[in-house]
Order: C-alpha cells, then sequence, then structure tokens
C-alpha cells in the first residue's frame, strides 16, 4: 500500500533532478533561476518545476511537483516560454522528485569567517542543506554546486582534518 502523501505550501522556486537528487533553487524574482536551470538541462540534467513547485510529504520524505498547468515548461526572461520535452527530450522533464538540497542564489554573500558555513532550510520541519551561491562569482554556479553536493556526500570531515593539521604544529612548535 503506498504512503499517504500530504500537500504542503506551494513554493517559489525551480525543482530540478541533478545526478538523482533533487535541488530546489530558490532566489529573489529576477536572479537567474531560470537561466541556471536551462543551463542544468544542457548539461543532461532533468526538470522538474519551474517558477511554483508544489511539495508533498509523506514521512520525513518532501517530495516536489509542477503544477498541471506548466508542466514541462521553463520560462526564461530573454527566451520566453520553452517547451522542455520538445527543445530537449521527453526524458529532460519528470513529473515529480524528492528534495535532497536547496541552492538559493544572491546577489552578494555576507563575508562568513566560518572555513565551512554550514545552513538548512526547512520545509514542514524538514531539514535540508542550503548552499549559497553568488551570481556575481567568477566561478560556474554549476561547478560550485557539483563541488558542494559532493562535498555533502563525503564523509571526510576536511575541517576537523584542518584543526587537527593546526594543533600537531602548534604543538611540535611548542615541543622545539
Amino acid at each position: 500500500m503506498p504512503l499517504q502523501q500530504h500537500k504542503l505550501a506551494d513554493r517559489h522556486g525551480v525543482l530540478m533532478n541533478i545526478n538523482g537528487n533533487g535541488i530546489f533553487i530558490i532566489g529573489q524574482a529576477g536572479i537567474g533561476k531560470s537561466s541556471f536551470a536551462l543551463e542544468l538541462l544542457h548539461q543532461g540534467h532533468q526538470l522538474i518545476a519551474d517558477d511554483v513547485v508544489e511539495f508533498s510529504q509523506s514521512e520525513n520524505t518532501i517530495t516536489g511537483s509542477c503544477p498541471e498547468m506548466s508542466a514541462g515548461l521553463l520560462h526564461c526572461r530573454e527566451l520566453g516560454l520553452i517547451s522542455v520535452p520538445e527543445l530537449f527530450s521527453p526524458k529532460a522533464y519528470l513529473p515529480q522528485q524528492s528534495l535532497n538540497y536547496v541552492v538559493e542564489l544572491k546577489n552578494s554573500l555576507n563575508n562568513n569567517s566560518t572555513l565551512s558555513p554550514s545552513q538548512t532550510y526547512k520545509i514542514a520541519n524538514v531539514s535540508f542543506p542550503l548552499l549559497q551561491l553568488s551570481i556575481n562569482s567568477p566561478a560556474s554556479l554549476y561547478h560550485r554546486m557539483l563541488s558542494w553536493i559532493s562535498m555533502q556526500k563525503s564523509l571526510s570531515d576536511v575541517e576537523l582534518n584542518l584543526k587537527q593539521r593546526q594543533q600537531k604544529l602548534m604543538s611540535d612548535a611548542q615541543g622545539d
């Protein structure tokens, strides 16, 4: 018997399937969410929803889908309305995807002093790792996001490793 899904509030953003991960892209209107989604589609990833994402919950799984009216459509300000299945392929659009991560596009970021910023975004009391990306960085949004997703899945704690190296160097220096 399938799990009961409960509809949650709709959210503004773009939901993509990137290498099997549900990535919810958020940010202020006109920041470039749909343009980033277009770049991701050209990289072979899949669109779930553009502009409005309908979220539902079963147990601790949050799933996003697209309102029926805009299914398979992507709107870019420069290009207009794009039929994703026609322009890319029918496989470039998925009707739903479970959510794993949230990426927020911003004009600028506050200077954060932590080595590895750890932020979350909540939907229905379920927290998701949040990455904030500046659209004004010369580095690719795509490559920074892919690196971050890989880092989230990595079992190594790079910051802890660095702190242990620092402590060892300090204790070695004191022993001299």
